[in-house]
């Protein structure tokens, strides 16, 4: 029979691997709506994940459209990650034996990720937009702070660094057994 403990990590398993199916196809999407906006660009308009205030850049001026977009993608593609890691993770973890390297690792890695996803779309995000409002007068909704993300690497590291310390302290109650 299974502990309470083994069905939640079942449950978060299964939801790591939705949320990084959720930001694939988000990715996807953004990526292919890129493309088409150069194809067609009212088909484009029209397609899942479109966001318009970005989408309507593209009238002003395409490198700026197109560095947006990038910056978007980018912050898809890291969330798809952060979520393959967390299942990776889930994959890797023991309840037997919890303080692993890998699981430290992982852990440090995710944390890193939130950290990239926080400079893409707080840091690059913010500038984008002010350099984007000089040159063309257009002006972007300031709902993209990305602050949590921030707070989340930060909560993050220092579990991975719990950890390490963890592995220490298995290690030297292994040498003195």
């Amino acid at each position: 029979m299974k502990t309470r403990t083994e069905i939640i990590l079942v449950v978060l398993k299964v939801l790591a691997f939705l949320g990084f199916i959720k930001y694939s196809i988000d990715c996807g999407a953004q990526l292919t709506n890129f493309v088409a906006s150069f194809i067609d660009p009212d088909w484009a308009k029209r397609t899942y994940e479109v966001n318009l205030d970005i989408f309507n850049i593209r009238e002003k001026s395409i490198p700026y459209y197109a560095c947006a977009m990038c910056l978007t993608i980018a912050v898809s593609m890291l969330k798809a990650t952060i979520w393959y890691v967390v299942y990776a993770l889930q994959m890797k973890l023991k309840l037997q034996s919890p303080f692993s390297m890998e699981v430290e690792k992982k852990l440090e890695i995710i944390a890193f990720l939130l950290f990239a996803v926080w400079i893409v779309s707080a840091l690059f995000w913010k500038t984008f937009a002010y350099y984007l409002t000089q040159d063309t007068g257009v002006q972007l909704p300031a709902d993209n702070s990305g602050d949590e993300y921030l707070f989340m690497a930060g909560i993050v590291y220092i579990i991975s660094q719990v950890f390490k310390r963890g592995i220490e302290i298995q290690e030297e109650n292994q040498l003195t057994v």
